[in-house]
This record gives structure tokens, C-alpha cells and sequence, in this order.
């Protein structure tokens, strides 16, 4: 077994059930204890630990021991963790610690290659789910039973470059180093409701919301995104977080509507009772360089017109000026108990059950519908 690394100085962190706020506040922590972090969203991160032996006088695991019980005190958070001479195996040793521990591989040539070897090939970085069944179709299921096979073979198998990196892949050579690099830039948005929601329609309102508030921000910005994610909280304080990666990046307010509404159905939420809505863009870039790609849809095209309107709008008179008429709380009939009471005859747009983030309007500003 070859390895370009001697030393077992690579932590794969992965941490349990984090929020994307946590997230990002954590690599604080980490970046106490070594400056050379890369995070690996949404939930993991890579620390080469070879400096902070020498300086914190620890081992590898007592320094991984170290983080994990900071995380604990200050997040709540739970961690899980793989120590390894490289990135891969590193890797490999965290997706099979138990959660909350740490995975040390041993220094042994001899015992890294027993334990390279007994892996299935799936879990090889480079080998997906077409190329784990074409593997398979020829016999090979272990990372072991590619390591015996020719390069020419596994080229064949594979194609000439992927070939050749699974073939050193396999032999325990991994030249990908640790780049320190910090969570991506994103825009977020999130929408609280007064009480637990139980209406899918309310629920859509406060994607519309926030698809409309990403949206412009985007556009002032100058920036398009690549990734939308949503984060649905519920009333027992559990989350799940969906992400998807558009086809091209944008900043058009439509196209984050229908992927927002495409994740929350994914969910298949029945009688699920819903406190809070995250939506996140994510992967920014300049919007100058980006090419539209013309749908020919007339009721897309005329939203892609109507937006440098709104926004114009939104500078001038502030952000919410403009705004979808489906977000104008809906008014109803008054009844004889609302005279008797004082209560007011109308609901006021500021009664509605979302609170709009980033979208706080004086009561007196004029509405206009869409």
C-alpha cells in the first residue's frame, strides 16, 4: 500500500442535526485550534492537525476529544469524527465511527491497507452509483478487489482518467490536500409565523414571501444563485432541510417560487405543524456574466420585465412598496361582535401570520397589487 502521507494528522469532522447559522459560528472553534479548515457543507469539515500536535503538545485524537467537547459546551452539538493520513481516509473513518465519537486509523501500513481493502467499493471518492454498478457487473465489490486489478482494466472500466485516480485511490494514494476555505456565501430569509401553521396555503404565502425578499436582494446585489435550500421548523423545535441545485443560476423571483414550492411538496407534510421557514440561496456569482436562457413561457417572461420595475420601486420607496397581491393579508366580512367589541373591521396587512423577514413597512405606506 502506497500513501503520500506518513502521518495520521487529517480530521473529518461531521456534525449532528446543525443549523446553517451554526454552522458557519462553529468554524470559530475550529479555527482555534488549527488556521487550516475546509468546510464541506452542510454538515462537515476537514482540519489538518499536523501543526496543532506540535503547538498544543496533544495527539491527533486528544485534540478531535478537545473539539467535540467545545462544540458540546457552546452548541449543544454533537459530533462525529475520523482521523486518518488522508483526506480519503479520514473519510472513510468517520463514516464508520459511532456518532459522538472518534475513528483513529492506525499508523500500520500493514492494518490501513486491512482497512482500505474491506470497504465497499462505493465508498471510494470518484465511484457513484453507475459506476459502482458497472463495477459490480464485472465482480468487484471491495475497494480491495479494484486495488487487484490492472490499471489497464479498471480503465476500461472506468475511462482513462477517472481509471487512473480510482487505481491510486485504491492503493491508499490521495493527493487532494486541505484548503483552508470557510462555508460559502449565501442570502437567507426566513419567515416566523405568530402560531404553529397547519395550512399548507399559509405555508406557500411564506415561500412566496421569501422567494420575492431573495430574490431582490439578489438583484441588488448584483449576484445570481445556484443552490436553494429550504429548512422547515416544527413545533417541536425538529427541522429538515432540503436543498437543489438549479439547472442556471438566477436571481429571478419565479424561478426561486417554483423551486421553493417543489422542495416543500417533496416534503409530503400532512398534519405537520410548522413554526418557522428558512429559505437559503446559495453558490453566489455575478449576476454580469450570466446568460438568460429564454423559456418562451409569456407569463415568465413578463415577471422577468416587471422585476427591474419593482425594484426601482422598492429603492425608492422603500423595500415591500411592491409586492405580490397573494402576500396582502386577505379581508373579511366585519360582524356584529366586531362593532360591539371595537375590534377593527378589516385585518391590516400587518395581521399577517408570516412576519416578513428583512420586509418591515410603516403602516401608512401604499400597497399597490400586482
Amino acid at each position: 500500500m502506497t500513501n503520500t502521507n506518513s502521518t495520521v494528522t487529517i480530521l473529518h469532522l461531521r456534525f449532528h442535526c446543525a443549523s446553517f447559522e451554526t454552522y458557519r459560528e462553529l468554524f470559530t472553534v475550529l479555527g482555534d485550534i488549527t488556521p487550516i479548515v475546509q468546510a464541506l457543507p452542510p454538515d462537515g469539515a476537514l482540519l489538518n492537525l499536523a501543526g496543532a500536535t506540535r503547538y498544543f503538545g496533544q495527539s491527533p485524537a486528544e485534540l478531535a476529544d478537545r473539539l467535540q467537547t467545545r462544540l458540546a459546551a457552546r452548541y449543544g452539538l454533537i459530533s462525529t469524527g475520523g482521523v486518518g493520513p488522508s483526506r480519503m481516509l479520514a473519510t472513510l473513518a468517520v463514516d464508520t465511527a459511532a456518532p459522538g465519537t472518534v475513528r483513529m486509523l492506525p499508523d500500520d501500513p500493514a492494518e490501513l491497507e486491512h482497512f482500505l481493502r474491506s470497504r465497499q467499493v462505493r465508498a471510494l471518492p470518484g465511484v457513484g452509483p453507475a459506476l459502482e454498478r458497472s463495477l459490480v457487473r464485472y465482480g468487484i465489490e471491495t475497494i480491495g478487489g479494484l486495488a487487484d486489478l490492472p490499471l489497464a482494466t479498471v480503465q476500461r472500466i472506468a475511462g482513462a482518467s477517472t481509471g487512473r485516480l480510482l487505481h491510486e485511490r485504491a492503493h491508499g494514494t490521495d493527493r487532494r490536500t486541505v484548503s483552508p476555505a470557510g462555508p460559502p456565501a449565501t442570502i437567507t430569509s426566513a419567515q416566523r409565523f405568530d402560531r404553529d401553521v397547519l395550512d399548507p396555503a399559509e405555508v406557500r404565502r411564506a415561500l412566496l414571501a421569501a422567494a420575492a425578499d431573495l430574490g431582490a436582494r439578489l438583484r441588488v446585489a448584483g449576484q445570481v444563485a445556484r443552490t436553494v435550500e429550504l429548512q422547515v421548523t416544527y413545533a417541536d423545535r425538529s427541522a429538515t432541510t432540503r436543498s437543489r441545485t438549479l439547472r442556471e443560476p438566477t436571481a429571478h423571483t419565479p424561478a426561486l417560487q417554483q423551486t421553493l414550492y417543489g422542495l416543500f411538496s417533496a416534503l409530503g407534510l400532512q398534519r405537520a405543524r410548522v413554526r418557522v421557514v428558512i429559505a437559503r440561496v446559495g453558490e453566489l456569482t455575478d449576476g454580469a456574466g450570466t446568460a438568460e436562457q429564454l423559456t418562451f413561457d409569456r407569463s415568465i417572461e413578463d415577471a422577468r420585465t416587471l422585476e427591474p420595475v419593482i425594484d426601482r420601486t422598492s429603492r425608492r420607496f422603500g423595500t415591500g412598496a411592491v409586492r405580490p397581491a397573494a402576500l396582502l393579508a386577505p379581508r373579511r366580512r366585519p360582524s356584529p361582535s366586531d362593532a360591539v367589541s371595537g375590534r377593527p373591521l378589516f385585518r391590516g396587512s400587518g395581521d399577517s401570520p408570516a412576519s416578513l423577514a428583512h420586509c418591515t413597512d410603516p403602516p401608512e405606506r401604499p400597497r399597490a397589487r400586482l
